[in-house]
């Protein structure tokens, strides 16, 4: 069952559906959380705080505009809302939801947040 959250960029609000992955399930029981993110301008994206259980099946390369992501790998979550033809040269990827609605928002902010990640 997917589960729809609230993520807050500072001022900025945007919502999200996590999937029914079981690494989107234990995100979402762990929620709320917050996690210190910067923008890359393809993303933003901040160490976890703790590691997410995964199957090797879930780990891809790239990604879509507007995935929410896991990276095993380094303990990354990531807010992808640019470079998706580019993607492909990005491994460790591990999909748990996606942005609801436009992604200009996301692209509109730069800088550090401190992301607060809430159940809708």
């Amino acid at each position: 069952m997917s589960q729809e959250i609230t993520m807050r960029f500072g001022q900025t609000e945007v919502g999200a559906t996590l999937n029914d992955s079981e690494t989107a399930r234990a995100f979402a029981k762990g929620l709320p959380v917050t996690i210190r993110v910067s923008g890359t301008g393809i993303d933003l994206c901040g160490r976890m705080p703790s590691e997410l259980p995964y199957e090797q099946r879930q780990v891809h390369r790239g990604w879509q505009d507007g995935d929410v992501n896991y990276n095993p790998g380094g303990g990354w979550f990531a807010v992808l809302f640019a470079d998706e033809e580019n993607s492909m040269r990005y491994g460790d990827q591990v999909n748990i939801g996606r942005v609801d609605g436009d992604l200009a928002v996301l692209r509109g902010l730069s800088g550090s947040y401190d992301l607060v990640i809430e159940r809708r």
